[in-house]
């Protein structure tokens, strides 16, 4: 690959980065002996203000993907359209990949003609799903395989995202699960309890919707309401154990009375409990960043869990009704 950058002053620290976070060295304008695949851009600011105006691959312009970068400041702020770095810390970002054409198919697939130069992150989530390597003795070939190949990084419209982080305030989460748990009639166990569902209903995805003033936890309908759910379907504590997994398979309730409920990102996932070394990959959405809670599309999106941790994990799964 032969990478060229426009900018109206010389580019001063710069390198590559692939899925795997291995860095590479490069030098500009000239032929790079890389393995074809994604490739993260970075420049960093050192003392020089830099405004980058077109990137080439082999001769040929981004165009306006390159309003797909972005900057990130000192603060951990980060900054779109943003195509300079100006100041101590900031740092400009860009996926590119090695053949051209493919970045164009895949960004010009999922970002709309129009948006291209405003601030995606208002209207859509990026992630990069990354390969990972796991302990290949204790998972079955499959699952291996589904870990270890990559999909790479994607703009998502929010309506069709794998995932998204959501906001909510602190709970005292010991109080909460043992809340749910005392309102839950049903226990599925699997793999020899190594994976444990206790949920409040019998089918998740069924109809009628439960009204969370009806809920007698005044937790639990703070807690519910604090997500933006207005009505739910189903409220569980699952637990899985170390060395326990969850295969790969969909959410797939197509022909349930409640699948225009579940459809779509609409399910609250909170590893609340003990996610160090449990992987959750979501489709092409990659593996999900288990330390915050989460709203996941497991409806669309193949995924899979495995746990390669030393304590049991304990998180807390809600669907229900959000609003349009």
């Amino acid at each position: 690959m032969i990478l060229s950058v426009t900018s109206d002053n010389p580019l001063q620290r710069y390198y590559l980065k692939d899925l795997n976070n291995t860095e590479y060295q490069v030098q500009l304008d000239t032929w790079q002996n890389l393995p074809t695949g994604w490739y993260e851009f970075i420049v960093e600011y050192v003392d020089t203000k830099i405004e980058i105006t077109d990137i080439k691959i082999n001769q040929a312009s981004i165009e306006h993907m390159l309003y797909t970068g972005y900057v990130t400041d000192g603060s951990g702020n980060l900054h779109q359209p943003a195509t300079a770095v100006w100041d101590k810390g900031t740092v400009f970002s860009i996926w590119i990949h090695t053949e051209i054409g493919f970045m164009y198919h895949r960004i010009l697939e999922t970002i709309r003609n129009g948006d291209f130069g405003q601030n995606l992150f208002i209207n859509y989530t990026f992630t990069v799903d990354r390969p990972y390597v796991t302990q290949a003795h204790k998972w079955p070939e499959h699952l291996r395989s589904f870990y270890q190949h990559a999909h790479g990084p994607q703009w998502w419209q929010k309506v069709d995202t794998p995932w998204k982080i959501i906001d909510i305030p602190d709970f005292d989460t010991n109080v909460l699960i043992s809340e749910i748990r005392s309102l839950t009639k049903y226990r599925f166990e699997k793999q020899n309890g190594g994976y444990i569902i206790e949920q409040l209903t019998e089918h998740t995805s069924e109809l009628p919707l439960i009204e969370i003033n009806d809920i007698p936890s005044q937790i639990v309908q703070d807690f519910l309401k604090s997500v933006g759910y207005v009505r739910i379907l189903d409220i569980a504590v699952n637990t899985l154990k170390p060395g326990a997994y969850i295969d790969i398979h969909r959410d797939d309730h197509f022909k349930s009375t409640g699948y225009e409920y579940i459809k779509g990102c609409k399910k609250l996932y909170w590893a609340c409990e003990n996610h160090a070394g449990v992987y959750f990959k979501n489709g092409r959405g990659g593996i999900l960043p288990l330390d915050k809670p989460l709203l996941v599309n497991t409806v669309d999106y193949p995924h899979a869990v495995i746990h390669e941790g030393d304590s049991i994990r304990t998180s807390i799964l809600v669907y229900g009704e959000l609003p349009s």
